[in-house]
């Protein structure tokens, strides 16, 4: 397992967990404000099986502050530098959890030949603060409007606005292999949040997902919050190696 720092170019260093093995080659993307230690129980199992990547975003963990705000379109290009200055061998399936879910996603509609598989672990759906508001009572409907519209109110700065154009404009039907794990427990809001209407729309959402592609399923991780991957790991561990078996037969 390589574990170390790259310097792009003089320009920045990220950190990254590389083990080179077989391919697919399995790519960790995390949500925002993550590291790549929120994969390591996951990633560890499949390193067994097969080549795999995680890595800190610039700004996180290990790796470089970059000037913000960013786009998901900023993200894409960094993980696509990482992997061709690792030589991380192609095809690649995706994983990605929360916001990595739409990293992952545009990566695909952007280098749908490179891609091989992708797993969407509990993923943001765009315009999903939009969404809220439906359930939301009023005193919480300002807040959650100037989260979607300030990028400097989020852990990684990211121009939400322009990102969810991003994913809009890109988005097409593939027959990439498709797998989505949507959280089946509702999340521990503030006062008033109406955690379990929210949860309701995230499922309901991220179902519709399963347009994306002609190969798709989708899962409820029945005794999960947010993070499958901490609360049932075996889970996402298995849509993995389902989609590597298939891959391999």
């Amino acid at each position: 397992m390589d574990i170390s720092l790259i310097d792009f170019y003089n320009s920045r260093i990220l950190f990254y967990k590389y083990q080179r093995k077989n391919t697919p080659s399995v790519i960790f993307i995390a949500g925002l404000g993550d590291s790549h230690e929120t994969w390591k129980k996951v990633q560890d199992r499949i390193s067994d099986e097969t080549s795999t990547l995680s890595y800190d975003r610039a700004g996180i963990g290990r790796s470089q502050d970059v000037a913000v705000p960013r786009t998901c379109c900023d993200l894409v290009e960094e993980l696509s530098e990482l992997l061709q200055v690792l030589d991380v061998k192609k095809p690649y399936i995706l994983v990605g959890h929360s916001f990595g879910g739409l990293v992952a996603r545009l990566y695909t509609s952007l280098y749908p030949l490179d891609i091989c598989g992708l797993v969407l672990v509990d993923a943001a759906p765009e315009y999903k603060e939009l969404a809220y508001e439906k359930a939301l009572p009023e005193n919480l409907l300002a807040g959650n409007r100037e989260y979607f519209e300030n990028p400097m109110l989020n852990s990684e700065k990211i121009d939400k606005i322009q990102s969810y154009k991003q994913i809009v404009d890109h988005s097409r039907q593939s027959d990439i292999p498709l797998s989505i794990v949507t959280r089946g427990l509702p999340d521990n809001g503030e006062d008033g949040w109406p955690s379990q209407e929210i949860l309701e729309i995230e499922q309901s959402l991220q179902a519709e997902f399963q347009w994306l592609s002609t190969s798709s399923k989708f899962r409820i991780a029945t005794r999960s919050g947010h993070y499958i991957h901490h609360d049932e790991p075996d889970i996402v561990i298995e849509e993995i190696l389902l989609m590597l078996k298939g891959m391999r037969k």
